[in-house]
């Protein structure tokens, strides 16, 4: 089973460098760890999308599409 996370790191996009960001990380089963640093400045959105894929438990292949998929969620809420 993947277990997913919340990581935190800091933005690198030119003009917002150092501030923080969180992001996703998946520990699979055969200890391999595949990360998403930069989902949202909100540590709450990175937790939503960490719960979903908790539950969702989707193949590797789909780990990024379902991440912008998230992210492109997020943005129109705005």
């Amino acid at each position: 089973m993947q277990r997913w996370r919340v990581i935190e790191g800091e933005c690198t996009t030119q003009g917002a460098e150092g501030y923080p960001v969180f992001g996703v990380q998946a520990t699979l089963p055969d200890g391999i760890v595949w990360s998403w640093e930069d989902v949202d400045a909100d540590p709450a959105v990175a937790e939503e999308l960490a719960c979903r894929l908790q539950v969702m438990q989707p193949e590797k292949c789909h780990f990024e599409d379902l991440v912008l998929d998230f992210i492109e969620e997020m943005a129109g809420k705005v």
